[in-house]
């Protein structure tokens, strides 16, 4: 690798090149001025120059070539003097000397500075004896060429001595340089062994917490199951004590595990409605024992000014305070512990807790507290030994109490107690009474398999379906679990549910799942959900990328067991409609509740075509938003005339979540209800929406059913009606092509979707066709310039959309590719791109075909027209349009018969398309054309006024 040195001495060659070429042109002119040969000068030059040249060419910085630079350095000066002898600026010339004999120094050679201080005292010399009339005009000078050698000798040492500091500086920049990149190397090396340290140790933290948690899930569970028996009021305290304790306990534990996250700043805090005075209450709960053992009396105040109610993390905040409180009992005898609670600053819903932990303890020293929040210390030494514990509690408390934007500090005397007192960020929040939940008549039915190693945990389970009623299937290992599946599909009774542990003997959780993929023997699936004592990242994004429809982390709530298999399941709990001509119902909200107005946000056409046709077909008045920015302004304009809000998550410009941030600033939970529609079953997801502020969740695509009981739990009778007369239904459609079968559309379970409407499936597969032809194009696009986010965006609208067409390959493959992008992984993207265009193919072909082959109605008879009715008619229509009214649609219809247009004209009118698209804006501005003359409208000239 060369030197520093060297490269130095390189960019000096270098620009010699253009110096010395430089000389050519100057010693030419300077001999045409004094009357000399101008071709000799030039001639001279080049011959300097061209040597030097040639030199570096072939040798570049060898010592040779340096040696010949320097000789051309003091041959360019000594040309000048001879061309201007007898001239009265040649001995200003002689500077020039010493200025090429400086250059040399930048070569950090002394030989180079002494072959040119020699080459100046050789010209001195011969010009002095051998022409001495070139330099002196009275003949020789001894005692000026000495003179002048004797400057040249003094610049000579100075610049020797120069060159060789530099060389030397550079050689200790060369060995600094050595030695850093050695240290570099090793640095390299530790790092690497710290990664694999630190790998290894996550990996022990994680095989540490399977091991932990999975004894405590039998604690709890036991608990939960014992608690449900008969028991004496004494046993159920212990037992109710003990389930406590352990639920503090695997919090605790948790925190201990998780320690290195929580150093590294990753730790996360949850945002969920909470009652504060419960939740302190708990807390006491847990340290009766301890304090009635030390004898301190445990009271606990709250200010009047603390909301009941508040949003934030109870968890955490439970932590910090079962921590000091435990300590407080801990260093305290005979004494008393007082938890104080007040709220100091707020500003609109936020508030800012004030909590202090008094106690008549030992107390400390003010070098004991200096130490007191750093990990794994206490006060000193003794205390250790005499009261226990590993100091991290202090230290995680105060990391969790500034994470929640306070601070904590501590107050003491030694003999006197100590106060602890912190402060944190909440918001206040609304007491709403959330139903409890109850398998419904589907999922009560369902055919459920758990495969967990653990004999406690599989009786927990077991116990948790049996008080619901519910039959299981119990193994205890993947393999196991293969073969009772494909047994009972074998015997026609395949199952619904499988709950797998992740972690079994022979075939995981993960193993087992692909096995079944890879089984011949299965013609279908079951659900499955994954049960893990394991709780890191790490196993989240794995579950993802294999595709288990959910996963719940050890011990296992009940409710959030339920929650999770319902949603999973919430497109399978519905009554099917076998055809439109069977069925004269469609699903409705209860008779008190129609009318009311609602607000549908959804970006995607079909999605949101098909969401207003079953808000319509239930009996409400629907008003759209494209997106959420769009959502915020219409409940804004409506200033609390909105029933509810339906909210999709993924939009552009502004998605559901913030959205109903937004909303939420002004609007309860209680006052408007916000239900979520998207196609994301993810238990962390639905919780997601919760944590946002919205009430309930609706997995896509949407069952008409289930639709309308979530609205029924939510609406309020009272609330503002619309005020409109709704369009009457009508039991007859006009003539469409709508065959039974359309591979690889699912007629039948589709038409369910759409309360069997078939003119409006027929419609939703042609917008399909029409919408979605480029969507695997698109999103190699997207792909290839970086836009993931897009590609995610695109990828979930089809999901749902294919889902609610019953498209159920192309909605399978398009959650993988969505999946994908949500990780940032493009490892296989262009095979999961081929399957889509697979299976998406046939189904755009299909689309095409039906709306080229598709008929239509007959034309209407002509009738009288009358200017009234017409008038009327548009002025209506215009009213709807500006509010953004569904019912415009029928107001457009209403004015085409007012008007006596021909079933053809109207199908193809401009207006009844921008209807049909909700685009209420190009409505308008085709409205704003109108020229007025309201008597001709609906005759073939309303094609020039209503373009």
């Amino acid at each position: 690798m060369m030197s520093e040195l060297d490269k130095l001495r390189t960019r000096f060659a270098r620009f010699l090149v253009p110096l010395l070429w430089l000389h050519v042109p100057v010693l030419a002119i300077t001999a045409a001025i004094v009357d000399r040969s101008v071709l000799g000068a030039a001639l001279a030059g080049i011959l300097l120059a061209g040597a030097y040249h040639f030199a570096w060419w072939r040798g570049g910085i060898a010592p040779a070539n340096r040696y010949l630079s320097a000789i051309a350095l003091m041959g360019e000066p000594a040309l000048f003097v001879y061309l201007l002898s007898n001239n009265p600026w040649q001995m200003d010339m002689h500077m020039y000397f010493f200025a090429m004999l400086a250059l040399t120094i930048a070569w950090c050679d002394r030989r180079v500075i002494l072959v040119a201080a020699t080459a100046v005292a050789i010209h001195h010399l011969v010009l002095d004896l051998l022409l001495p009339s070139a330099v002196f005009p009275n003949g020789n000078d001894v005692l000026r060429v000495g003179f002048h050698a004797g400057i040249v000798a003094f610049q000579t040492a100075v610049l020797v001595w120069l060159s060789d500091m530099l060389v030397e500086s550079f050689d200790r920049i060369s060995t600094m340089r050595d030695e850093i990149m050695a240290k570099n190397v090793a640095l390299e090396e530790r790092t690497h062994d710290a990664e694999a340290a630190n790998r290894a140790k996550s990996m022990f933290l994680a095989n540490m917490s399977h091991e932990i948690r999975t004894p405590m899930n039998a604690i709890l569970g036991f608990c939960h199951l014992a608690l449900r028996t008969e028991l004496t009021p004494r046993q159920q305290d212990y037992v109710s004590k003990i389930n406590g304790a352990g639920a503090s306990l695997l919090r605790l534990i948790n925190d201990i595990l998780d320690f290195s996250k929580n150093e590294a700043g990753k730790l996360e805090l949850e945002s969920r409605q909470f009652d504060i005075r419960t939740s302190l209450e708990n807390q006491l709960h847990l340290v009766d024992a301890d304090a009635g053992a030390r004898g301190v009396a445990v009271r606990s105040i709250i200010d009047t000014a603390v909301p009941a109610s508040l949003i934030g993390d109870e968890l955490r905040f439970n932590q910090v305070i079962l921590n000091l409180v435990s300590n407080a009992i801990k260093f305290s005898e005979n004494g008393t512990v007082t938890v104080s609670i007040g709220a100091s600053a707020q500003a609109g819903n936020a508030v800012t807790l004030e909590v202090s932990v008094r106690d008549t303890g030992i107390g400390m020293t003010p070098e004991q507290q200096a130490s007191l929040f750093n990990s794994f210390t206490q006060a000193d030494s003794s205390t250790t030994r005499r009261f226990g514990g590993t100091g991290l509690g202090l230290a995680i408390s105060k990391q969790i109490v500034e994470l929640m934007g306070g601070s904590i500090a501590v107050e003491s005397r030694l003999g006197e107690g100590s106060v602890f007192s912190f402060t944190v960020e909440m918001v206040a929040g609304d007491a709403l009474a959330v139903p409890a939940m109850l398998p419904t008549q589907t999922i009560a039915a369902l055919r459920v398999l758990i495969a967990d190693d653990n004999p406690a945990s599989r009786q927990i389970l077991e116990e948790i379906f049996a008080s619901w009623s519910m039959p299981v299937d119990l193994v205890a290992s993947g393999a196991e679990a293969l073969g009772a599946i494909e047994t009972a599909t074998a015997a026609g009774e395949p199952y619904d549910l499988v709950l797998l542990d992740w972690k079994m003997p022979g075939l995981d959780g993960m193993e087992t799942v692909k096995a079944m993929r890879d089984s011949e023997r299965l013609t279908s699936l079951p659900v499955v959900l994954m049960v893990t004592a394991y709780g890191n990242d790490e196993f989240r994004a794995e579950v993802e990328r294999a595709d288990i429809a959910a996963f719940l982390a050890k011990p296992v709530e009940p409710t959030t067991l339920l929650e999770t298999i319902t949603g999973l399941f919430a497109a399978e709990d519905a009554k099917p409609i076998e055809s439109v001509e069977s069925s004269d119902t469609v699903p409705m909200v209860s008779p008190a509740l129609r009318g009311l107005r609602v607000l549908l946000a959804e970006d995607n056409d079909i999605n949101r075509e098909i969401a207003v046709e079953l808000l319509s077909d239930a009996g409400l008045v629907v008003d759209v938003a494209e997106n959420g920015r769009i959502a915020c302004e219409r409940v804004e304009e409506a200033a609390g005339h909105y029933a509810a809000v339906l909210m999709d998550v993924q939009m552009p410009e502004m998605d559901g979540l913030e959205a109903t941030v937004e909303i939420r600033r002004r609007w309860s939970a209680e006052r408007l209800p916000i239900i979520a529609m998207t196609a994301h079953a993810y238990e962390a997801e639905r919780q997601r929406c919760f944590d946002a502020g919205m009430n309930d969740h609706i997995a896509k695509p949407v069952d008409p059913a289930m639709l309308v009981r979530t609205l029924d739990r939510w609406l309020k009778p009272g609330a503002t009606l619309s005020g409109e007369a709704q369009p009457a239904i009508v039991a007859t459609e006009p003539a469409t092509e709508l065959p039974d079968t359309l591979p690889p559309f699912d007629i039948d379970a589709a038409l369910r979707r759409v309360n069997g409407k078939r003119a409006l499936l027929r419609k939703l597969i042609v917008g399909f066709g029409d919408g979605f032809a480029s969507t695997v194009a698109d999103l190699r696009a997207q792909v290839a310039s970086g836009a993931l986010v897009d590609a995610r965006r695109l990828s979930h609208t089809l999901k749902g959309t294919a889902g609610s067409l019953e498209l159920v390959a192309v909605a399978q493959v398009a959650a993988e590719i969505e999946t994908a992008m949500a990780n940032g992984s493009l490892e296989g993207i262009e095979s999961l791109l081929a399957r889509l265009d697979e299976h998406l193919s046939p189904a755009i072909a299909a689309a095409i075909g039906l709306s080229s082959g598709g008929t239509i109605a007959a034309p209407q008879a002509t009738v009288a027209i009358d200017p009234a009715a017409v008038e009327s008619a548009l002025a209506d229509l215009r009213g709807m349009v500006k509010r953004r009214s569904l019912g415009a649609r029928g107001g457009f219809d209403r004015f085409a018969e007012a008007s006596g247009m021909a079933a053809e004209a109207i199908r193809l009118h401009p207006l009844k398309a921008a209807l049909d698209a909700l685009d209420y804006d190009r409505a308008a501005q085709l409205l704003d054309a109108e020229t007025g003359d309201t008597a001709n409208q609906g005759r073939p000239e309303l094609q020039e006024t209503l373009p």
